[in-house]
């Protein structure tokens, strides 16, 4: 039997795996074992993880980051006036 655990964190994700009483981690398609938790959109397609983090500065407006942040509170003044006021 075979387990699949994931971890949506705040600015990363990771997902592991536990069969034959072994667990790992599996690694994006860049090798690495942790993917930050960024969406990208352009006119054509999505963009995810590092290269949606390296984009950022220059598709801002289309990025959606820190979205486990913005659960649960209050909408009076909108999530995206609370996210963009709260980016570093």
């Amino acid at each position: 039997m075979a387990a699949i655990g994931v971890h949506l964190g705040c600015t990363s994700a990771c997902v592991a795996v536990y069969k034959d009483g072994r667990a790992g981690v599996v690694a994006n398609d860049a090798g690495d074992r942790v993917t930050p938790a960024i969406v990208a959109y352009s006119a054509n397609e999505e963009i995810v993880g590092l290269a949606a983090k390296q984009n950022r500065i220059r598709n801002i407006s289309n990025t959606v980051m820190k979205v486990k942040q913005i659960l649960g509170r209050s909408q009076k003044c909108g999530p995206w006036t609370w996210l963009l006021s709260n980016y570093p």
